[in-house]
């Protein structure tokens, strides 16, 4: 091909493919070399060879130059054409031989591609999990591979120019969520994202993937490709997880129970000698009492805890058998119930603890059985009471019966009616005092009973007591022995209280001493108080039952003895008397049939003292005798006692009417028109309390002297008395005697 300047042969050479370029030096316009250094600038030819045609001479040819400048050999004019066809025929079999070389290469080379493509084509059809796809630079889809249609539902066809925003949820495309992806991938080479995306039927699924740059040789931007692949699986045992350890967390933070992990430690021979605290609950502190547990082992915590809890854990450790149990530990002062069970797989040393401090609970149940214990001891003596009472009961009951068989047949016989009148006297004495010590034990419990204290002398109490208890100790034919001193002991208190306390003591010496035993009562004094001792040579009081000799229902050393017996209420009775007096009572015994000493303790007043009576007697004894003769309305269900009472009275004088309940008493009333009226409390149909209100509000009978005659005898029922109209309260059995003094003083 001719060019006839150097700019046509540039124009010609960037268009065609030339084996070797003859190049004149002198030319119009460019010169040669100017021509020459213009085509090995441009990648395009650089490398084509050249070979310049000169006129001047060998020696004047710039050889230098034209090789700088990439010639590879030079001709002188005239041209001597076979020498022009030689090396012409040279480059051109040269290019020609470059040229099959390069076809070759690129024929290689385009099949290395090939294959390349076809391996990598046949990976994206045998990866269906994975999903490549590229786009361009606006991200539209220009390549559509791997499992992309089946993991999103679109065909390669269908998806082909479509935004990649196709795959994304209604509500990422409209924040935005596409173009921010791409720009991250711009910016940042690449761009990580997990999120929901959507396929063509509009189902979702969670994808994990990459949205990476693509750049071409010259490293200019020419598209995008998003890899990903579907974990919804994933994601949705991953959201079941967290759902399930946040119900883990709450049940682990809200539960009252404590609960902890704990790691076994264990030496070199195996056996467990301590445990860290990996993690506890909130309860754990409050159930334990230990504080910032986690990370530290019990021995920080606990030095001296119990070892059997280090075993009983460390078996769980190794034989992977969970455990309840319930145990102390003695080192904390508590108990717990505890479910242990291996945690962490096989081979772990971690054991879950639930646990619960029962430590109230155990002290419950623990007062529960002794309460249970003391209400069966206390049921036991109950019994043995109610058998003891209808025993005591009796014993008089025998007596009396044959009283009366004896008055039936010995009438006549002033001497046996006599004797049977003083036994049955005594028989009633002691089924009264029976009676009465219930009654105040009653009263005492119920705090009411009340003291009428005045200033006393103790040696005259002394001698009220052995006055009541001397047939008791004359019946055991004992020697009593007193010993007091000659100077007065004066104490602030109920005479017939404190008399009552010391006659109780005699007469459980007496019970308790063998036939022929001796008795000592003595008396003295300190600076404020008096002591009085009960000494006896009897059958003694066991160490272990020194305690309980004065709780209610108590027979010490009773069984088994053929002593005379009792109910076992009158030392409680005597206790309770003597600290209601501000004092106190002991027993002390060497043991069993080394008899048994009992000290009272009064305060005691100082010489000269002055105090005034808490109750006053309701009359002191010298009122006038009664000269007239009374009609008197007795009213009773009970028609013996009635009966026995109107027989009484009318040996003495009275005029009698009885009535057998409320009702007739108080129709009676109207005709009889009684002065007194004896009225029981206890009546069917209409009480004591109705009648006395009726009878307040009965013409005739209204100013009538109401007496209540009755078995209740408490401070309540003599105020309920006092309010329905009663002008005084007898309590049963009443004795004749106080009967008499009540009419004279109301005449």
């Amino acid at each position: 091909m001719r060019a006839e300047s150097g700019e046509e042969a540039l124009k010609q050479i960037l268009r065609n493919e030339f084996a070797v370029v003859l190049l004149d030096i002198r030319m119009p316009g460019l010169t040669g070399f100017e021509t020459a250094r213009l085509i090995r600038d441009h990648p395009r030819s650089g490398r084509l060879p050249i070979i310049f045609i000169t006129a001047s001479e060998d020696s004047r040819f710039p050889v230098d130059e034209a090789y700088a400048l990439g010639a590879v050999d030079y001709l002188t004019k005239p041209i001597v054409p076979a020498v022009l066809r030689a090396k012409v025929a040279f480059f051109v079999e040269l290019h020609r031989k470059t040229e099959e070389l390069a076809r070759v290469e690129r024929s290689r080379h385009e099949a290395a591609i090939s294959a390349r493509d076809e391996r990598i084509q046949m990976i994206f059809d045998n990866i269906k999990d994975y999903a490549f796809i590229v786009v361009d630079t606006e991200g539209r889809i220009t390549e559509w591979k791997g499992g992309a249609e089946c993991l999103t539902g679109w065909g390669d066809a269908e998806a082909a120019g479509k935004p990649l925003a196709i795959l994304f949820t209604e509500e990422d495309r409209l924040s935005g969520c596409p173009e921010g992806e791409m720009a991250r991938a711009r910016e940042c080479g690449r761009a990580e994202d997990q999120r929901w995306l959507e396929r063509k039927d509009g189902t979702r699924f969670f994808a994990d993937g990459i949205l990476m740059a693509l750049n071409d040789a010259a490293g200019i931007h020419v598209g995008y490709v998003k890899i990903f692949r579907d974990v919804t699986a994933q994601r949705l045992a991953a959201d079941a997880l967290q759902a399930s350890e946040e119900r883990y967390r709450t049940l682990f933070e809200s539960i009252d129970e404590g609960f902890c992990i704990i790691e076994m430690h264990f030496d070199d021979k195996g056996k467990p000698v301590d445990y860290r605290f990996i993690e506890t609950n909130p309860a754990f502190e409050k159930q334990t009492g230990l504080i910032d547990a986690s990370g530290k082992t019990v021995r920080e915590l606990v030095p001296d805890l119990d070892a059997h809890w280090f075993e009983i854990y460390g078996n769980v450790a190794l034989t992977g058998e969970p455990k309840r149990f319930v145990d102390e530990a003695v080192a904390m002062g508590r108990w717990f119930d505890v479910y242990a069970a291996p945690t962490g797989g096989p081979g772990s040393r971690r054991l879950a603890v639930l646990f619960t401090d029962i430590t109230e609970r155990k002290r419950t149940d623990e007062d529960i059985r002794r309460l249970a214990a003391d209400l069966s001891e206390a049921n036991r003596r109950k019994n043995e009471f109610l058998a003891t009472l209808a025993h005591e009961l009796r014993n008089p009951l025998a007596p009396l019966q044959a009283g009366i068989d004896l008055l039936r047949s010995a009438a006549d016989d002033t001497a046996t009616v006599n004797k049977v009148r003083d036994l049955m006297e005594r028989q009633l004495k002691h089924m009264v005092h029976l009676v009465d010590d219930l009654l105040d034990i009653a009263r005492i419990t119920g705090n009411q009973l009340s003291l009428r204290k005045e200033r006393v002398d103790l040696k005259n109490l002394v001698a009220a007591a052995v006055e009541t208890s001397q047939p008791l100790i004359d019946a055991g034919r004992h020697r009593l022995t007193i010993e007091m001193p000659e100077a007065p002991i004066l104490l602030y208190a109920d005479p017939t209280r404190v008399a009552q306390v010391l006659s109780n003591l005699l007469n459980n010496a007496a019970r308790y001493t063998p036939q022929g035993g001796r008795i000592m009562l003595a008396v003295h004094r300190s600076d404020t108080d008096a002591f009085i001792t009960v000494t006896d040579n009897g059958i003694g009081i066991p160490p272990e039952s020194l305690e309980m000799v004065f709780d209610m229902f108590t027979r010490v050393g009773r069984e088994g003895n053929n002593m005379q017996g009792g109910l076992g209420i009158g030392l409680s009775l005597v206790r309770r008397l003597v600290e209601m007096h501000g004092g106190t009572v002991s027993a002390t015994s060497a043991g069993t049939r080394q008899g048994t000493t009992f000290t009272v303790r009064l305060p005691a007043l100082q010489a000269g003292t002055r105090m005034h009576p808490e109750n006053q007697h309701a009359s002191s004894g010298n009122e006038p005798v009664a000269t007239q003769r009374l009609r008197i309305l007795i009213a009773d269900d009970n028609t013996d006692a009635a009966e026995s009472l109107s027989t009484l009275l009318e040996v003495s004088g009275h005029t009698t009417c009885v009535a057998s309940d409320g009702r007739r008493a108080l129709a009676m009333a109207q005709d009889f028109r009684p002065d007194v009226v004896f009225l029981d409390i206890g009546m069917p149909g209409m009480s004591g309390y109705e009648v006395a209100l009726a009878l307040r509000k009965t013409p005739g009978v209204e100013q009538a002297y109401l007496v209540a005659l009755t078995g209740w005898g408490s401070n309540d029922d003599q105020a309920r008395s006092k309010a329905a109209g009663f002008d005084h309260h007898l309590t049963k059995p009443a004795r004749f005697a106080d009967i008499e003094q009540l009419l004279r003083v109301f005449s």
